[in-house]
């Protein structure tokens, strides 16, 4: 990537989902996302606030490629992803998105370096990941839980874990979704910081999804989805 052109660019996205409310008329649809425009450059920020259910996940569901607009276009890297075949999406998710979600969704049967390695399976540098792996749970404290079990671990620990693994492929893009939603407050301000110390390290650019402003704060670029559209903060 040369600089040229935005890492991500939405523009006109709207999401509609088709109701099955009774006193709905049939055929009609919910529109979540309202020819909403988005763009990130690489190595930045973004925090996307609102209330629940105004289409956050939705949002970041799509810049993942884990879902598809009903309209407008999406393009990752200056390419236009609805020409991409599932496959294709697939691997662009393992290799340049790497994401964090409320619930850890760690393998239970697994150790804390078994599951970081999970994405890097397909990788042909199999010792480098694992060297990798093994690097970044030092680097967020886990050297000493890298054979621990979920089960063994803390709720913290879990996420730092899970952020791990996001990172374990060098994504040029982290997604972050409610990622703090299941922490105390200690708990969150301390994965804040976390992501922050990453993301200067990596040089990746982060989108998180929060209900907590002061996490969003943290962030730099606020964004508050409301009427299926973002809007600048302050």
């Amino acid at each position: 990537m040369n600089g040229a052109y935005p890492l991500v660019e939405m523009k006109g996205i709207s999401k509609e989902y088709p109701t099955g409310s009774a006193g709905i008329p049939a055929g009609s649809c919910v529109r979540v996302l309202d020819t909403l425009d988005f763009s990130l450059n690489s190595g930045e920020c973004a925090a996307i606030i609102g209330p629940s259910g105004c289409g956050k996940s939705t949002f970041l569901n799509i810049l993942g490629t884990l879902d598809t607009p009903t309209s407008g276009s999406y393009r990752f890297k200056d390419r236009d992803t609805s020409g991409l075949s599932a496959n294709e999406l697939a691997a662009l998710r393992n290799r340049d998105i790497g994401f964090v979600f409320q619930l850890h969704h760690l393998l239970p049967q697994c150790t804390a370096l078994e599951n970081v390695l999970v994405p890097a399976l397909v990788s042909a540098h199999a010792d480098e990941a694992r060297a990798r792996a093994e690097d970044l749970l030092d680097r967020v404290g886990l050297a000493h839980r890298i054979d621990a079990r979920p089960g063994q671990l803390s709720g913290g620990e879990r996420q730092r874990v899970a952020v791990v693994r996001a990172l374990i492929n060098r994504p040029a893009l982290l997604l972050a979704d409610e990622p703090t939603g299941s922490l105390n407050q200690e708990g969150a301000d301390l994965l804040a910081d976390l992501l922050l110390e990453l993301h200067r390290q990596e040089g990746m650019a982060v989108v998180i999804v929060t209900h907590a402003p002061a996490i969003a704060e943290r962030f730099g670029r606020v964004l508050e989805l409301s009427d299926g559209r973002l809007a600048g903060r302050g």
